[in-house]
């Protein structure tokens, strides 16, 4: 991490978003936060905390699993694989943001886990929990952050675009209807949606990536939002030789993962293939947009039944296209319960597509 951090800090003085702004709306500043509440780094002994802490706010339902497991989480604390900022009262952690790096090529990072507990609702926490999270993310190297807001906590979506950052995508049913925050309530039978949203930290530098016809518009438009620099590359080639893909389940999340390494004539049918194989209900395929084969291959997996999911900038060597395939969704699923007109948009483009 030592050259991404080395980059970010020099660039740390161009920054011209609105995060800190979203913090002190979220209450950064809000003297009713109790003197007692340390915000700060997280350490490995803050494991056996934070898994009690997201005891409290979802019981056994929350799905990212090694949140239940404190001697594994501590050591990917302890080796960095996992990183975050905390809010402590006396020995309770009673709030935290994590984040990670989705892959070694990536300059941005994945950032989620948001919980505060509820007996601190209302009090700023999430406001410094996220400038504290902030300052660690381009410390760490990274010149933004992708995170995603689930459909069913309203305040996350309107924070998530409070504070600067553009919704790039939608994952229908990502989450098992049980992924509730048990003290705020709510029930339902459907899988649960979440937005993707791209939050920019510092300034990036121009990016060459190949945008398939179809997306070319959407994308470009993202882009300027967020004010990233995108050369859009034309000129495509014909898929050839042995698709690479490394595939990665999720049986809680009942999801399949493709990330496609390398496109290959036989894109459709490997692709095919492992979707017929899994019992996942969802599947998302990664193209890499550094590929001049994306486009002959998006065409392709489009008439398989796959449709737009996201745009992730920065998520590898290039920025990633993810596609997704949902395996008979119910009409919640399709059709779930968004804050912006943005994502609901989005959501339109996706149904036409399924």
């Amino acid at each position: 991490m030592a050259e991404r951090s080395a980059t970010a800090a020099g660039a740390t003085e161009k920054t011209s978003y609105q995060f800190d702004r979203c913090a002190d709306r979220y209450g950064s500043h809000n003297e009713l936060v109790s003197n007692e509440i340390d915000v700060k780094a997280i350490v490995p002994a803050d494991a056996v905390g934070l898994v009690a802490c997201i005891r409290r706010c979802y019981g056994n339902s929350y799905p990212k699993r090694v949140m239940y497991e404190p001697s594994v989480l501590a050591e990917q604390i302890r080796t960095r694989s996992y990183n975050g900022v905390v809010a402590t009262a006396g020995s309770d952690v009673v709030g935290h943001i994590g984040f990670n790096w989705p892959n070694p090529a990536a300059s941005a990072v994945e950032a989620g886990t948001t919980i505060v507990d509820a007996r601190y609702r209302g009090e700023g926490l999430m406001g410094r929990l996220a400038l504290v999270l902030r300052d660690n993310i381009i410390a760490d190297g990274a010149f933004g952050f992708v995170h995603f807001p689930t459909t069913a906590h309203t305040v996350m979506q309107k924070a998530s675009v409070q504070s600067g950052g553009c919704e790039t995508g939608v994952m229908l049913a990502f989450l098992p209807p049980t992924a509730r925050d048990l003290t705020i309530g709510g029930s339902g039978e459907d899988r649960l949606a979440v937005t993707v949203v791209y939050q920019p930290l510092i300034e990036a530098p121009m990016r060459p990536i190949y945008i398939p016809d179809r997306y070319h518009d959407l994308i470009a438009g993202f882009a300027d939002r967020l004010q990233l620099r995108r050369s859009s590359c034309r000129t495509f080639e014909r898929p050839t030789g042995k698709t690479i893909v490394r595939s990665t389940a999720d049986g809680h999340r009942s999801l399949l993962r493709l990330a496609v390494e390398y496109i290959g004539e036989d894109i459709v049918e490997v692709i095919v293939l492992a979707t017929q194989k899994t019992d996942a209900n969802l599947i998302h395929v990664d193209l890499g947009m550094s590929q001049p084969q994306i486009h002959d291959a998006v065409e392709a997996l489009r008439e398989s039944g796959f449709a737009f999911s996201a745009w992730l900038p920065n998520w590898s060597l290039s920025d990633m296209l993810r596609l997704q395939l949902l395996k008979c969704p119910t009409v919640g699923e399709r059709h779930p319960t968004l804050h912006s007109n943005a994502a609901n948009e989005i959501a339109v483009l996706i149904r036409s597509e399924l």
